[in-house]
């Protein structure tokens, strides 16, 4: 199922933040929160966009001979987090520590990651879906964001105790995957072309024909080219 190895990871991490990708390309878990909102979008996104958001500018790398590299791993990890959103497995989010000094893990990179691949969907994720189901879906995100912190429209909205937001965070922490499966989730759902459903029951031909004439369906209504 998994179509990168730790080795490719380890070369796709030293690509983004080599010199010629450094200064703009995202780190490999904000990376990976981005391809995973972008797996989810209510449409698909092209690659040359969520390519160019991921390198960080509007260079046309599917045809950069340099890049060629890094393009192929990026194509193959964003294949990866569609096999794995689809079969259900559920992503196993990459983190790394807040600090070379630190144990805690870094859940923020990867959120913002995961928002602006929200942000590059076209259309928005607010405008194809109901917009308060958006809203639910996207809380556990802007929370593992920062959101707390830097929004205070939202931090009063809530009006937490302290113990209760550090509870908050830790359960968005918690059911991070799960959060990312029931977004793919929701907007597959979407996705899908709707069927015919019948408002009424079926109508033989030989049943009394719908019109009421007593005559039989077939040979009524149901009779091509029929007037009566």
């Amino acid at each position: 199922m998994l179509t990168l190895s730790e080795a490719d990871l380890d070369r796709l991490e030293g690509l983004l933040s080599g010199e010629r990708h450094g200064d703009n390309a995202m780190p490999v878990d904000a990376l990976q929160g981005f391809l995973c909102a972008v797996a989810s979008a209510p449409e698909a996104i092209p690659i040359r966009r969520w390519l160019a958001a991921a390198l960080g500018d509007e260079h046309d790398w599917e045809n950069d001979v340099q890049s060629a590299d890094v393009v192929a791993l990026l194509k193959r990890f964003h294949q990866e987090i569609v096999l794995v959103l689809v079969e259900g497995i559920q992503v196993d989010p990459i983190l790394y520590p807040v600090s070379d000094e630190s144990t805690e893990l870094d859940y923020s990179m990867w959120a913002l990651g995961y928002l602006e691949g929200v942000d590059l969907a076209q259309p928005a994720w607010e405008a194809a879906g109901d917009a308060d189901e958006v809203e639910d879906i996207l809380f556990p995100f802007l929370i593992l964001a920062g959101g707390l912190e830097h929004d205070a429209v939202l931090r009063a909205s809530l009006d937490l105790k302290p113990q209760e937001e550090q509870a908050l965070i830790e359960n968005c922490r918690d059911e991070l995957p799960e959060a990312v499966q029931d977004a793919f989730d929701f907007w597959a759902e979407k996705r899908k072309p709707d069927t015919f459903r019948r408002d009424g029951p079926k109508v033989g031909r030989n049943d009394p024909c719908i019109c009421g004439s007593g005559k039989k369906f077939k040979q009524c209504c149901g009779a091509p080219h029929t007037e009566h």
